[in-house]
């Protein structure tokens, strides 16, 4: 069978797809973890008793933290290209070890700023590589469901460390919670030999034979599966025309040459930059994905995510607040299940244009249950928010890139994305809690404007990637000029 007919999900594939997706796991839990500990950690509502700041064994119950600089510790925070996607997730795993290990055995309010920094850098860095690999590998008609799992595991780790912040938000179980960022990276270490390293980055660096055997392995055993048309393309496409005859031998496996060949095309011996991108024939797709990931974040979601609990405390009351914020996270899991369902059955567009009006619907119905008092339709707004966007702008824009673009633009695209994103990510994390002080669920007027504009955007700007090949949406012209404009 031709491996780019495959409609079924290789069972190995798959494997290396969940492996990958613990980066994703650990990125939610770390987002989440400081949520239902909150006032645990600052000393709030009486949480640490009457002495919130008492030292034990040099470790204090609790630290006093401003809305700002519990903002900034918060959310503070071209590898792979050079060193590929499975060391690139081993280095992350690196960062994120360390950094929950600073975070458990923090003694001053600088430290855990430095910790919250440290995993935040590997959020982001896991941000690009995991969607990166998960598109590489994945069949043409899986691609979705694949790329879905980076977002389904962000939502899963959250729900984790929302219960495990149920269990342990007292001092000193707050350390505990924390702590716990490393072990998916722990567990991702030991089975991370297993994985194969992606084929077209095997490809962009010229070592065909490896990367035909990776390929290989990813589409099945090599006599019921026949990789040569699939693996052929990608040799066209990353390695341009001008691939030689013994390149284009190499890639269909009749030749004995060494896995490493001279090739003249630009592209694989200088992968875009960021500055060559911008200027290169891949710019115009290249924005668009990176205004998408603006518009992910300027949704708002994540200030929900952080402040939930604080947020609904003022209504429902601290208790009550946890327990909605963790069924908000439940919730959100069960929407990116239903999201992986639909994700290879609907245009990628029309889940992003529903998701943005959904999002958009939701925050006039959160202003108006505050204005008018009714804290049922308040909650029944945040339920409805979390889920649309976990239906469509939650995990598209993460594997979009990577369908719309080729390895040698991919890594450049990924990073400025993925930078946008957290970037917008600190600014909404850092200006929640203080906007919403001063105008309380007012603040949302902004996020939902901002999802009301996505719904144009996508439909106006945005191409369709479902069941396309990148040479597909590479090759339609239109798009590529509607994207520059």
């Amino acid at each position: 069978m031709d491996s780019r007919a495959l409609k079924g999900m290789p069972s190995y594939m798959l494997g290396c797809g969940l492996i990958t997706s613990l980066t994703s796991l650990t990125t939610g839990y770390v987002i989440g973890s400081p949520n239902i500990p909150e006032s645990a950690i600052r000393g709030k509502n009486g949480e640490c008793g009457l002495d919130p700041y008492h030292v034990i064994d040099g470790f204090p119950n609790c630290f006093e933290f401003s809305d700002l600089l519990w903002a900034r510790g918060l959310v503070g925070g071209g590898i792979q290209s050079r060193i590929g996607r499975v060391r690139t997730i081993m280095l992350n795993n690196a960062v994120f070890i360390i950094g929950s290990l600073v975070l458990g055995l923090t003694f001053h309010q600088a430290q855990f700023i430095f910790g919250r920094i440290l995993v935040g850098f590997a959020c982001g860095l896991g941000g690009v590589v995991a969607p990166t690999y998960l598109g590489e590998i994945a069949t043409v008609q899986t691609r979705g469901t694949m790329g879905t799992l980076h977002q389904f595991m962000i939502v899963g780790g959250l729900l984790i460390s929302n219960l495990v912040g149920l269990a342990w938000s007292t001092p000193p179980g707050w350390r505990f919670v924390l702590a716990m960022n490393g072990v998916p990276a722990l567990i991702q270490c030991l089975i991370l030999p297993i994985m194969v390293e992606s084929p077209r980055y095997l490809v962009s660096k010229q070592l065909l034979k490896e990367a035909r055997s990776a390929l290989q392995r990813l589409r099945g055993p090599e006599g019921e599966v026949d990789v040569d048309l699939e693996f052929e393309e990608m040799v066209t496409l990353l390695l341009g025309q001008d691939a030689t005859t013994e390149q284009k031998k190499v890639a269909i496996g009749i030749s004995d040459s060494e896995s490493t060949v001279t090739c003249n095309s630009s592209a694989t011996e200088h992968p875009y930059g960021i500055m060559a991108l911008f200027r290169s024939e891949c710019s115009g797709l290249a924005l668009t994905g990176v205004l998408v990931h603006f518009l992910q974040q300027a949704t708002g979601i994540n200030g929900l995510v952080y402040y939930s609990t604080s947020f609904l405390s003022s209504a429902f009351g601290s208790g009550n607040a946890k327990y909605i914020t963790v069924g908000v996270s439940l919730c959100s899991l069960i929407a990116t299940a239903i999201s992986i369902y639909l994700v290879d059955r609907v245009n990628r567009k029309t889940l992003m244009m529903v998701s943005c009006g959904g999002v958009g619907f939701s925050a006039v119905l959160m202003i108006v249950g505050a204005y008018c008092d009714i804290g049922n339709l308040v909650v029944a707004a945040v339920f409805l928010y979390i889920a649309t966007f976990a239906i469509g702008m939650g995990p598209i824009p993460w594997l979009l890139i990577s369908e719309m673009l080729p390895t040698y633009a991919l890594s450049s695209a990924s990073s400025v994305a993925t930078g946008v994103n957290w970037g917008t990510n600190f600014i909404v994390g850092l200006m929640f809690p203080i906007l919403n002080k001063a105008l309380g669920n007012g603040t949302f007027i902004l996020f939902g404007g901002f999802a009301l504009f996505g719904v144009g955007y996508i439909w106006g700007f945005v191409p369709e990637t479902r069941g396309r090949t990148v040479e597909m949406v590479m090759a339609d012209k239109d798009v590529a000029q509607r994207s520059r404009k």
